[in-house]
């Protein structure tokens, strides 16, 4: 826990970063809202100077940080001097998608190992605002060179909640694995190098009665993260309490695994796959919703003003413009009203 440090952005990247700092691992928060910072109890807070919450607008978020960008940036070095660094946010709203792109890009440059951690919000429950913000800071992450790991949780797949506190617990179970076997370990080198990998990663974390492996890849395939939509993966880590399992058949459900760390725990089995590809067909969505709004909203809108024709009034009834004998001065008629 001492080698990795978390910044939560906006309100939801807050609470699951207060999550971790329960967990004691070393934490800063960072928002536009001030009510939102003090409903937190953390140690670590930063406050962007002169606003009162972002309203899910991004542009306005980076506006309002522009002056203090560098001061909040030297905050969070002085906070967290790890090389390792989670980033919380969520996709849909104001502060922590509007701030995430520039904070990631600086961190990655001086040579931080950042990992994302994105919650994507459930498009058929949230606005097409959400949506736009959503898509739009997805496309700002996969733009951005030398990023670690990339955490995509999605609300679609069970209350908010929930998926909150189920990847604080998995990232940390893997973090901080208890294997010390002679039958094999996953040590620290190979997790953080699973963790360095670019792509998106999912992890699983089963009760020993339950590491066979279609438990396993049902773990994989139905929790809090977006779907995997492809089958190509980049690392396999597996730690096991179910020694007779061959993890051979579970990397054998991807293609073009490198490598594969594998061990065996004593109470939990936990794998990570990390290194897939993007699931574009999940954030498509996105698009999807606010494209249809957008065009919805014109509809409606072009439709009004097609049934609001002008009418045709009587030629005794219009208005007679007045010709000015000479030019009028609009100070001079106020002043007369005054004089009257």
């Amino acid at each position: 826990r001492e080698q990795f440090g978390i910044i939560g952005l906006g309100a939801c990247g807050s609470n699951i970063a207060n999550l971790f700092e329960a967990k004691s691992y070393t934490t800063v928060y960072v928002n536009t809202s001030k009510e939102d910072l003090e409903s937190i109890k953390g140690v670590h807070k930063i406050h962007i100077s002169g606003a009162e919450g972002a309203a899910k607008d991004r542009r306005r978020v980076l506006q309002l940080a522009t002056e203090t960008f560098p001061d909040i940036i030297a905050k969070i070095e002085s906070i967290i001097p790890q090389k390792y660094i989670l980033v919380l946010f969520s996709s849909s709203g104001g502060t922590g998608s509007g701030l995430s792109t520039p904070i990631l890009r600086y961190l990655s440059q001086i040579g931080k190992v950042c990992i994302p951690v994105a919650i994507l919000p459930d498009e058929k429950v949230e606005s097409a605002k959400a949506c736009e913000n959503a898509y739009n800071a997805c496309a700002e992450l996969m733009s951005i060179q030398g990023l670690g790991a990339t955490f995509l949780l999605d609300n679609a797949n069970e209350d908010k909640f929930i998926i909150n506190q189920k990847f604080v617990n998995e990232f940390d179970a893997f973090l901080n694995l208890k294997n010390s076997s002679v039958y094999g370990n996953i040590d620290m080198a190979e997790r953080k190098q699973v963790l360095s990998c670019p792509g998106t990663t999912v992890i699983g974390k089963l009760s020993k009665s339950k590491s066979t492996t279609s438990d396993i890849m049902h773990s994989l395939h139905n929790g809090i993260y977006a779907k995997i939509e492809s089958k190509i993966a980049y690392y396999l880590a597996i730690s096991t309490s179910n020694r007779s399992l061959d993890t051979t058949s579970i990397a054998k459900e991807f293609v073009g695994v490198y490598d594969v760390f594998s061990g065996v725990s004593e109470a939990t089995t936990v794998t990570v796959v990390a290194g897939l590809q993007w699931p574009m067909k999940r954030i498509e969505k996105f698009k999807n919703k606010f494209e249809e709004t957008v065009q919805n909203i014109n509809n409606t809108i072009n439709h009004q003003t097609s049934i609001m024709q002008p009418l045709q009034g009587l030629s005794f009834m219009e208005r007679q413009t007045i010709q000015p004998t000479t030019p009028v001065n609009p100070r001079d008629i106020l002043l007369g009203l005054l004089n009257n």
